[in-house]
């Protein structure tokens, strides 16, 4: 926007100069119409109703302009005069744009890193002295970034630059491993001048990390049992315990909807070749310790009491754009790992999960405690799953569900994507989460500038939890029409476990989005760019018990023809 307003400002220059040589010339004109009555050449006549159409021409790029930065002008321009003030002020609400958008990026980063501080827990200590300080700096240095209005004063860079003590912290805590001694030593002399010297030699002899990192003492021996009493007709411990905790989610008043809380490198120009993004390695999950209190039911209890909450007051939709504008990577994390995400808020999500198994078999969700059996020695929170399973019919259904979900939350306020692709005139940009969280919010990849890397085939793969679902987003800043193929491998063999849902350039106040399934010999959806901005892929696994690997291929076309060959 800002090269569009200096070409509109350039063209003003020199139209300005184009009508001082006119009125010259015009001068003359009326001088010998005014002392032999002749009229003006037809070449001036012809140079006039020139100018006034590239008066016309620019006035209209400006108003353009204009209504983009949102500067509406007290009147339409009638002069060149009058366009100049309009054009400053366009340049004025741009470069404030920028600033807001530079400030709100450095504050989410460095929110990002002072959250992660804060969930720091020293092994042995949960009162460790310098921890303790170290967290209640983290509050207050959070609180004073969000206060931030702008980044160019004084106070703003002073504050912005405390965040680099913490940042070193996190790197000495997490990648302790990897750093050779000229890094650790400055790490080190960070946070000790940052915290004391007591939390660097605890970051450095590792007992601060994160919950789950810990190597926890095997247990003492226990006592021996005492002799069994008679079988009992009441339910297991278990089971009491969950019944209990859902009959007080739900007691009183309906829980309200509302109450939960860079630079890219451009790449060599080599021949024309397939190129693959892969997302990161996950972390190595930890084992969990079999002896603890069966809590495997919590994703169950938060996600029916949300759901009864809203029930009679809220459809899908509406549901479905507050649990996904709060936590837009919902749909990645398998159901029963969501209390594990946002000190268990995000298992409140899966409401809508437990919308949709209701309405496949009425009056499933609330017969789901009848269903568990005294005597189960398996866990409550995977026999409340398979019933969900079963009696929702998920494993067939799911498909439905992410379809309907994605429709529901497309364009706004959008689902969290894995990977993107950002087509341009100039180029195309592959994007990445550079990590593999689940929810990570920073983007990294790589240009593409030849005709041979842009519209060839794109590969991204991805591994899958149970019943979750990865997004992909294809976007077009272009006015001509591409042509966008997608087709789909799961575990090395042809997949339809993906849909397509684009929203038409005509279509977006209304939101009536349109869902197509990826079928196994791909899907061609022409009109990028020019009748679709974007388009959302959902990559989904309907096995409830299995993790699996696919591999999406996206096939970029300069033009709207399909990529695939038609049959005869």
């Amino acid at each position: 926007m800002d090269a569009n307003v200096d070409q509109i400002a350039r063209e003003l220059a020199a139209l300005n100069q184009r009508f001082v040589d006119l009125g010259a010339k015009l001068g003359e004109a009326a001088q010998a119409l005014d002392a032999t009555g002749a009229p003006p050449a037809n070449g001036l006549v012809e140079a006039l109703a020139g100018a006034r159409g590239q008066f016309v021409q620019l006035r209209a790029q400006a108003l353009s302009a204009a209504d983009a930065a949102g500067v509406p002008p007290p009147s339409e321009p009638q002069s060149l005069n009058e366009i100049e003030p309009l054009l400053a002020a366009i340049g004025e609400a741009l470069r404030g744009r920028a600033r807001r958008e530079a400030l709100e990026h450095a504050q989410q980063a460095a929110v990002t890193t002072i959250d992660r501080v804060l969930e720091i827990i020293h092994q042995d200590d949960p009162a460790f002295s310098t921890l303790v300080a170290c967290h209640a700096k983290a509050r207050d240095a959070r609180a004073a970034i969000l206060a931030l209005t702008e980044l160019e004063s004084d106070d703003a860079r002073q504050v912005m630059d405390g965040v680099r003590a913490f940042a070193d912290l996190l790197t000495m805590v997490e990648t302790r491993e990897g750093l050779d001694d000229d890094r650790y030593a400055q790490l080190e002399e960070s946070v000790s001048r940052g915290f004391g010297r007591a939390l660097a030699v605890a970051a450095a002899r590792g007992r601060i990390g994160f919950e789950g990192e810990f190597v926890e003492p095997p247990p003492a021996p226990e006592a021996a049992p005492e002799p069994a009493e008679e079988p009992s007709e009441a339910l297991p411990t278990e089971i009491e315990a969950v019944m209990a905790s859902a009959a007080e989610a739900t007691a009183g008043e309906a829980l309200p909807l509302e109450s939960e809380e860079s630079a890219l490198p451009e790449e060599p120009e080599p021949a024309s070749e397939t190129i693959a993004v892969e997302e990161p390695a996950p972390d190595a999950e930890v084992a969990t310790d079999p002896s603890a209190p069966d809590e495997t039911a919590q994703w169950w209890l938060a996600a029916w009491a949300r759901w009864s909450g809203w029930k009679s007051s809220h459809d899908f939709v509406a549901a479905v754009r507050e649990e996904l504008g709060k936590y837009p990577y919902l749909l990645s994390v398998p159901i029963q790992k969501s209390p594990e995400y946002e000190d268990g808020l995000l298992a409140y999500g899966y409401s809508i999960l437990m919308d949709h198994v209701e309405r496949q078999n009425p009056g499933c969700v609330g017969n789901a405690l009848n269903s568990l059996k005294p005597g189960q020695t398996r866990p409550v929170g995977e026999q409340l799953y398979d019933y969900l399973i079963t009696e929702g019919r998920l494993r067939e259904t799911y498909a439905d569900f992410v379809k309907n979900t994605l429709v529901a939350a497309v364009p706004e306020p959008g689902v969290w994507f894995q990977f993107r692709i950002l087509e341009s005139k100039e180029d195309t940009r592959l994007l990445q989460r550079p990590s593999a969280r689940i929810g990570d919010t920073e983007l990294s990849g790589q240009r593409l500038a030849s005709d041979g890397q842009r519209y060839n085939e794109h590969k991204f793969k991805m591994t899958l939890g149970p019943l979750t679902t990865r997004f992909v987003l294809v976007s077009a800043d272009v006015k001509e029409a591409r042509g966008a193929g997608f087709k789909l491998v799961g575990d090395g063999a042809p997949s339809d476990s993906g849909w397509v849902v684009s929203v038409s350039a005509g279509n977006r106040a209304s939101g009536k989005n349109e869902a197509r399934r990826i079928g196994e010999d791909g899907l061609h959806v022409p009109g990028l760019g020019k009748d679709h901005p974007a388009l959302w892929v959902a990559v989904f696994n309907p096995d409830p018990t299995a993790e699996r690997r696919y591999e999406l291929s996206v096939f970029l076309r300069r033009d709207a023809k399909s990529p695939f060959r038609t049959k005869g």
